[in-house]
């Protein structure tokens, strides 16, 4: 028997119809291992928690392995005059969702949906008080906004699927969502809730559980409700449409017009092979997803367009061809025919990897030199959660946790490293950066990978009249630490390239790239980082992994870090002392890495431009 077309199935679909045979044809799917959206649901069960507190009286839908099955008991529970109902599984046809929450009175049932995605609630009120769309509309002509299709998408395919299972019954829907409006009352919020681990399918952490005493309830005032009829009018005839296509395609043979190829293959969930070496990716572009280097690694490669006007990946694929090398030169200017910044970052990606050598801008010699000793070469590890940590806090609003910073007194020094962590629960960005105020003084060129760094001081200083005392000169420091940073991530995209870095820069890309060919890098970090690691691995990857209750766990990139942070505080060990010992060696282990690798990378530049000798 075919399965029903599931919510989840039709969301995966919508992007790329392929997706369908392979979700089906059980092909492994990366996001099911995505340590981003791992961070994600981890907020997303606290306010599915919050929100459920909220319906005292709620019940919970039998849920099993047989859909069909709850689908009856959803059915039957939905039977009573008055009734609210958890996760119940809703079907008609071909069609089957699971519903967050219902909320039935007599013949009308309220259909709400539960995100953790944030929304200004007042500004939305606002909006429509004046007579205007809210903020989940377009401002100025018809239509939902780009940002909350996919949440309203969602909404409208559970609303058709309930209305036609129970003809009759008015079905209202509405959004749930984190309102960005609206600050934390009451302090640690995130302690009021329990990870639930041990999933039935193997998950460590599957959900969570409102632990708090019920009069905290009226003080949590963090989520808005939304009634999103009018988004859904407009979406359901094109929602209704798809869904009918998707099901047609139900265990069907694969089709080569289900594909959607464009420059989001690049990042496809269903990348990675099975065990016979067979992955989506490959199934869709055949012989041409071996092409090396390959045309999805061009930098920006959406916004590349033929001569012609057209779309470059869409259109060398259709002429069987995917190699970096099959790209004009000529596509890559400006229409004018002048050069654009991106435009020539392409053409050098591609003369340089065509040649196999890396390039040195003019300006990488002369911006080394300008830079003044001592050098503090600083990263910070920041989270976000969806319900705030600190009484004060917006939902979403930033914690900076951690810094680490590798002081080079002089060219060719060994770096001195220091490093904080914040273990307490307070709000820490006040001392953050007091912290690293003493860390780096007055003196010296600060440098960093990216402007991260920049904004998070920014927001910091904006925050800090809520949450302490006016200092002045704090704020004047953070205005003059600005003038002393240099971003590193800008000379890597405009003043060098290696074939290795394949068209990126981000700070683990540029150090792997050099770290495979430059033994003298490899040298320094075995003196300076006291690990010895080969050319062919990867300096985060050898991480050594520390098992902590009985799991190995490990960190070598930011998420990872916001999880581990997370977990030391407010996850499942934020009472066990070993156990939130062992995320924070994780974690400062992780953050040195980070700003050795920066250190790294500058004096590979310093030796190759041999500037500042």
């Amino acid at each position: 028997m075919t399965l029903p077309l599931s919510k989840s199935e039709y969301m995966q679909a919508r992007s790329c119809g392929a997706k369908l045979y392979y979700r089906r044809q059980g092909y492994p799917d990366n996001k099911s291992s995505n340590a981003y959206l791992r961070l994600l649901a981890h907020g997303g069960y606290m306010v599915d928690a919050l929100a459920r507190a909220k319906y005292p009286e709620g019940i919970a839908a039998p849920s099993g392995h047989d859909p069909i099955a709850d689908a009856a008991h959803g059915r039957e529970l939905l039977r009573a005059e008055h009734v609210t109902v958890f996760d119940a599984t809703i079907l008609h046809g071909g069609r089957i969702a699971r519903a967050d929450v219902l909320v039935k009175n007599g013949e009308a049932i309220d259909l709400i949906e539960v995100k953790s995605k944030g929304i200004d609630g007042a500004a939305h009120a606002q909006s429509l008080a004046k007579g205007g769309r809210g903020l989940l509309q377009n401002a100025t002509k018809p239509g939902v906004a780009a940002k909350w299709r996919e949440k309203l998408e969602d909404i409208t395919y559970q609303t058709l699927v309930l209305e036609r299972m129970l003809p009759g019954i008015v079905v209202r829907p509405f959004l749930m969502l984190v309102d960005a409006s609206k600050r934390a009352k009451v302090d640690n919020v995130p302690s009021l809730f329990r990870v639930l681990t041990g999933g039935p399918n193997g998950e460590r952490t599957y959900g969570a559980r409102f632990i708090g005493e019920p009069e905290l309830l009226d003080s949590l005032d963090l989520l808005t409700i939304l009634d999103v009829s009018a988004e859904v009018a407009l979406l359901r005839d094109e929602v209704d449409a798809a869904a009918s296509a998707f099901e047609s395609m139900l265990d069907e043979p694969f089709e080569a017009d289900w594909r959607t190829i464009g420059a989001d293959c690049r990042n496809c969930e269903f990348s990675a092979p099975n065990a016979a070496g067979e992955s989506g990716f490959h199934h869709c572009w055949g012989d041409l997803a071996d092409k090396n280097p390959h045309v999805l690694e061009l930098t920006h490669a959406g916004q590349v367009k033929t001569l012609d006007g057209e779309p470059l990946v869409e259109t060398l694929f259709a002429e069987g061809k995917a190699s970096l090398f099959d790209v004009s030169i000529a596509c890559l200017a400006k229409a004018d025919m002048t050069w654009g910044p991106l435009g020539i970052r392409q053409r050098r990606q591609i003369e340089h990897t065509r040649s196999g050598t890396e390039w040195i801008g003019p300006t990488l010699r002369a911006n080394i030199g300008r830079v003044e000793y001592p050098l503090y070469f600083i990263d910070f590890e920041c989270s976000r959660l969806a319900m705030p940590y600190h009484v004060g806090m917006r939902p979403w609003g930033q914690v900076s946790f951690q810094w680490s910073c590798h002081t080079v007194a002089e060219p060719g020094a060994q770096p001195v490293h220091t490093e904080w962590l914040n273990a307490d629960d307070v709000w820490p960005n006040r001392a953050f950066t007091v912290a690293l105020r003493d860390a780096v003084g007055e003196t010296g060129s600060v440098l960093i990978w990216s402007q991260y760094e920049i904004s998070t001081l920014r927001e910091t200083a904006e925050e800090l009249p809520r949450f302490a005392a006016l200092d002045p000169e704090l704020h004047a420091w953070l205005k003059r630490l600005e003038l002393r940073a240099v971003d590193m991530h800008k000379w890597a995209q405009n003043d060098y390239y290696h074939p290795g870095m394949k068209g990126r820069t981000s700070i683990k890309v540029v150090l792997d790239a050099l770290w495979r060919s430059d033994a003298a890098m490899r040298e320094q970090f075995k003196l300076w980082g006291g690990r010895d690691v080969p050319a062919d691995a990867d300096p985060y990857r050898a991480l050594p992994a520390i098992e902590i209750n009985g799991v190995m766990q490990d960190v070598h990139e930011g998420t990872g870090a916001m999880t581990a942070y997370q977990a030391m505080m407010y996850g499942v060990e934020r009472d066990d002392p070993d156990g939130r010992n062992a995320w924070a060696h994780l974690l400062r282990q992780y953050c040195e890495l980070d700003t050795l690798s920066m250190v790294l990378v500058f004096e590979y530049w310093r030796r190759a431009t041999s500037a500042g000798n």
